[in-house]
């Protein structure tokens, strides 16, 4: 388990004043960005304060949810400045975020719950499932779920 080193009060400062101004330029709650990076409440508020050293992991879903370059935690911790993501959809007929290619897993916050979709391309088409999460279930386990129904569709398409 690799950690980042634990920040010093000013560098918690630094990285919680970053966090803060992207979480307002996109719209967000605190709980938004947690849920986001698949954090609990508390785990954030500790990041932002400098009572934890968050894992490599946990870093890099923070930058996805503040739509961070990666690196972009490691800059303010060191005195730099976060890198926004570019934010282009691959496809302009697709959702932000989503490509009519398939590929990862795309988060929106709906209602004040994450909500969760992933496309593939199923004989030529492509094919989209989502899944609105109020019970706590982490990003991985959705992600699985929803590759699953996935995998369902194509055998039913396939017969």
């Amino acid at each position: 388990m690799v950690n980042t080193p634990a920040p010093d009060d000013a560098a918690a400062r630094l990285l919680d004043a970053a966090m803060d101004r992207r979480r307002l330029e996109l719209g967000l709650r605190w709980r938004d960005v947690a849920l986001r990076a698949g954090a609990s409440d508390q785990a954030l508020r500790d990041i932002r304060r400098g009572r934890t050293s968050p894992r490599a992991l946990t870093v890099r879903r923070l930058e996805e949810a503040l739509e961070w370059r990666a690196g972009s935690v490691s800059a303010v911790l060191d005195g730099g400045q976060p890198v926004p993501g570019d934010g282009a959809a691959a496809d302009d007929d697709a959702p932000a975020g989503e490509s009519a290619e398939g590929g990862g897993l795309v988060l929106a916050i709906q209602d004040g719950h994450p909500v969760y979709r992933l496309t593939r391309v199923v004989d030529g088409n492509p094919l989209t499932v989502s899944q609105v999460v109020r019970d706590g279930r982490s990003r991985e386990q959705v992600e699985r779920e929803l590759n699953r129904l996935l995998d369902m569709a194509e055998i039913v398409m396939g017969e």
